[in-house]
């Protein structure tokens, strides 16, 4: 059985030095949230970061 796996884009804290947006990729694989590109994902791996919760708020069938 082949797993579906697709990305969203999901916006996060503006830098204070230049003022831009950083955005980041959130992974979902079969409706499940399972991953996100940014550093808080890097220091605690296991436990989900606010744009994997702010994603999970907009979409509700997708679960963490």
């Amino acid at each position: 059985m082949k797993m579906k796996k697709w990305q969203y884009r999901e916006m996060g804290s503006r830098n204070k030095k230049t003022g831009k947006l950083s955005y980041y990729n959130v992974t979902v694989v079969d409706y499940h949230i399972s991953d996100c590109e940014c550093m808080a994902r890097q220091f605690r791996p296991y436990s989900p970061c606010k744009h994997m919760k702010r994603l999970h708020e907009k979409l509700g069938h997708l679960s963490i």
